[in-house]
């Protein structure tokens, strides 16, 4: 389909309530309008939050409970929540400072920091630190083992590693992919270099110099901290459901807590040069750096900088970096030209949406946007090329984790002159493989390989990058297969079933070689259900590793495969030999078939493979 969009330069402004001013009045007035609605919204339990402005501390506040059961009120300067993966900002400080100080340097190979195991070279160009700042190493996504159910089961870091290390799936520097394996390396290559726990380094050289009293980096919690940290909350049937706090086997991923107020300092230090209260973070040139670009996909997606990620809304230059653990959902964003920081975080569920809209509008709010934007150009776009399947980068491919991308495509379709994203609604054409969203200044951006053909989607970040998939690949068609082999089984299970209830339906086929047909048929049932239900349903179980259930599961999977491959030469001999009924040999073929289309998803889902 040829598309030609029409162009027209709008200059009248949009009916927006004039800016208003940056002051502590006006930005109280703000977050107690915006934490009301979204209690009636998100029933969220509680909230934190900070706000830094040329230089100062502006506001801090509580809203809601930090410990329900306690009444105990949610206070910006007492209150410990957990900042998750903005911890990684801490640990990209760390690095930086490493880097400053000559002790490493971003362009080195991450394996010459490394002394207990090394990371394959895959391909020739070697995973650098800068990958790790910039979520590019390359790796595939492994979310097995990342969590212990208690400080005495906790890895060494080393050790998880080692041990839980994902496969390198692409070219360093290529693609974006969000890593917590990757920032986890990272505290371990601090460690290497400093003779320090990450935790440690970081409480000496980052926490102190900042006096950030209320932050733990620790795996566990000091006593001081422990009766001052929140809550996190479930919201189940209408009630909040207390939850422990999550313990971390990749730490220096999401590990930290901290308190509003102490957020505030480290803000201000970011946004000042490196420089707080008369102490020195980093020097300015480093700190500047920070704020620079290292990873840009393309010109019209926000870049990835050196540890942060960059994005604008309504002309406002913005980094910073969001956080998800359990119930606790934060998010920081930085406005580096206006001397403006602002930290929030909550500690419930519902909280993650909550999170997701309270910056946008904040910046909508203080820095409305006052004219529309230019509309696209003529272009002419053959969208066909576009639809199709795609699958996020942060997907696994090498062990039964790969289950888990069944559920996990993106499809792109045409509706009228637009491409249609499922989740993500229309987009609109305005070059060639560039797009927009059809209300937000959200981009979509299509990369080709080298034959020109469409390999790559970007969905408003180069975090949200995807790949096409076609044919068996896609996971579309795979669900086709097994709805095939589901349907095989069920008739397989009701015809030998029937047969040998009725005596006078002689199937004229060795006893043996129906009752492994039956049997196959049967189990495939039960256990392609059973797997059904584990994708379809709760997986934070997996965080500690593979379930001794699962296991049994998969290994049932697996001997499942040998009665299959008896059940393929069973029905290859039935023709040799002319036995039973030509509908029976044709039956016992449709069998052979599903047993088939079994070892194919056992051998693409890494179903037989050692690394469960």
């Amino acid at each position: 389909m040829k598309l030609f969009a029409t162009s027209i330069l709008l200059f009248f402004p949009l009916h927006v309530h004039s800016s208003p001013a940056i002051t502590a009045e006006n930005v109280e007035a703000f977050f107690n309008t915006a934490f009301a609605v979204q209690q009636q919204e998100h029933s969220i339990a509680g909230a934190v939050v900070s706000v830094v402005y040329q230089g100062e501390p502006l506001f801090k506040a509580g809203y809601g409970y930090a410990d329900i059961d306690q009444r105990i009120p949610a206070d910006a300067e007492i209150s410990l929540f957990r900042i998750a993966s903005i911890t990684k900002t801490f640990i990209w400080t760390a690095i930086m400072q490493l880097h400053e100080q000559g002790k490493l340097d971003i362009n080195d190979d991450v394996n010459d920091y490394l002394t207990e195991f090394k990371v394959p070279d895959t391909f020739p160009e070697p995973i650098r630190i800068r990958h790790l700042l910039t979520h590019t190493p390359g790796l595939e996504e492994s979310a097995l083992g990342m969590s212990a159910r208690n400080l005495e089961e906790m890895k060494p870091l080393a050790q998880y590693l080692q041990t839980n290390m994902p496969a390198r799936v692409r070219p360093p520097g290529s693609h974006a992919s969000y890593s917590n394996w990757g920032a986890s390396l990272a505290g371990y290559i601090i460690e290497q270099i400093s003779g320090q726990s990450w935790s440690d380094y970081v409480d000496a050289n980052i926490l102190t110099v900042l006096d950030m009293k209320s932050t733990n980096t620790q795996n566990e919690l000091p006593e001081p901290l422990t009766k001052r940290h929140a809550k996190g909350y479930r919201f189940t049937n209408g009630e909040f459901i207390a939850t422990p706090l999550e313990v971390l086997n990749d730490a220096p991923a999401g590990n930290m807590s901290s308190t509003a107020d102490d957020m505030s300092r480290f803000m201000l230090a970011h946004l000042a040069d490196g420089q707080y209260n008369g102490q020195q973070l980093l020097n300015a040139a480093t700190a500047q750096e920070m704020q620079s670009i290292l990873f840009d996909a393309h010109s019209k997606l926000p870049p990835l900088l050196h540890g942060f990620l960059g994005y604008h809304q309504n002309d406002q230059v913005i980094f910073g970096h969001s956080g998800d653990i359990n119930q606790f959902h934060s998010d920081m964003a930085l406005f580096p030209e206006l001397g403006l920081g602002l930290f929030v975080s909550f500690n419930s569920d519902p909280g993650a949406a909550a999170r997701s809209n309270l910056v946008p509008a904040f910046v909508d709010y203080f820095f409305p946007r006052q004219y529309l934007r230019e509309a696209p150009q003529p272009v002419d776009i053959e969208l066909a090329e576009y639809v199709g399947q795609y699958l996020p980068l942060r997907s696994n491919q090498s062990t039964t984790e790969r289950f888990a991308t069944l559920m996990d495509d993106t499809s792109i379709s045409i509706i009228g002159d637009n491409l249609f994203l499922a989740g993500y609604s229309q987009w609109v054409p305005i070059g060639i493989d560039e797009f927009v969203h059809q209300y937000q200044d959200t981009h979509l951006i299509f990369k080709r390989n080298e034959a020109g053909a469409i390999s790559h989607a970007i969905i408003g970040s180069p975090l949200g990058t995807y790949r096409k998939v076609t044919g068996l690949q896609a996971p579309a068609n795979q669900r086709i297969l097994i709805i095939v082999m589901m349907i095989i089984a069920l008739g397989a299970v009701a015809g030998f079933g029937y047969r040998a209830i009725v005596p006078s339906r002689d199937v004229g086929l060795p006893s043996i070689r129906v009752i492994a047909a039956w049997l196959h048929a049967l189990s495939l049932l039960y256990l392609y259900t059973k797997m059904y239900l584990v994708l379809s349903g709760n997986m934070d179980q997996f965080a500690f590793g593979m379930p001794e259930w699962m296991q049994r599961l998969l290994l049932a999977i697996t001997l499942n495969l040998l009665m299959g491959i008896f059940v393929i030469v069973c029905a290859i001999q039935n023709w040799l030999e002319g036995s039973g009924t030509l509908s029976m040999r044709v039956l016992y073929s449709l069998v052979g078939l599903m047993a088939l289309i079994n070892l194919w998803i056992a051998w693409y889902f890494n179903i037989a493979s050692s690394t469960w």
